[in-house]
């Protein structure tokens, strides 16, 4: 049997039950989504290399979110505000206590991780830390990590070890209901709307 990865065990942080995760989506959507779809490729940081799990991935707080769904690319500062308000956010909260590992501040020496491991747009290494992980600890819901865009900011990758049932989802809340809330982001991170007419289809 191959050495664990992960000598020295685990450093954890527990969210409590009902405690209040952050998801952005698309208002047609469930806010409950464990990505990708079957069949489908995985597509970001953490997903499986081979459909091992899927992921739902939240934040603590609607920035970390927001910075990293509508603006997770470069090109994503400047946006129609037609595309952002297909989107809202919900508060997810679990009926269970969440097991995930710290992978920032202490946690990545710790885990032996180097910061660059996971901030690159290469996904290969973040993944396979992901499913070492998963494989390790039977009893581990996922992970917990800085956000590339906002490192002040708290994200969860969670496995699907967790039902989508085990969420208490509160009413989405829509974008276009919250300009003033939206503009306040979309500052803070220095994005801007994209005011000119569209282009007309011929």
């Amino acid at each position: 049997m191959a050495a664990s990865r992960f000598v020295s065990g685990l450093r954890l942080i527990e969210l409590p039950p009902g405690a209040e995760l952050v998801r952005v989506h698309h208002l047609a959507r469930d806010p409950v989504f464990f990505g990708p779809a079957a069949g489908k490729a995985p597509q970001n940081r953490f997903d499986a290399p081979a459909q091992q799990y899927r992921t739902l991935y939240t934040a603590a707080q609607l920035e970390g979110a927001f910075v990293e769904t509508v603006l997770r690319r470069p090109q994503g500062r400047i946006l129609r505000r037609e595309a952002v308000e297909e989107r809202g956010w919900s508060i997810l909260r679990p009926n269970r206590t969440v097991r995930l590992a710290k992978i920032y501040d202490d946690g990545l020496q710790f885990h032996q991780i180097d910061a660059g491991e996971i901030s690159t747009d290469d996904y290969s290494l973040s993944r396979a830390l992901a499913l070492a992980l998963f494989e390790e600890a039977a009893d581990l819901d996922g992970l917990a990590y800085r956000s590339r865009y906002n490192n002040g900011e708290i994200c969860y990758a969670i496995f699907d070890r967790i039902d989508s049932q085990d969420f208490a989802k509160e009413s989405a809340n829509r974008f276009a209901d919250h300009r003033k809330r939206v503009d306040g982001l979309m500052e803070l991170y220095g994005a801007v709307f994209d005011t000119s007419p569209p282009i007309p289809n011929l």
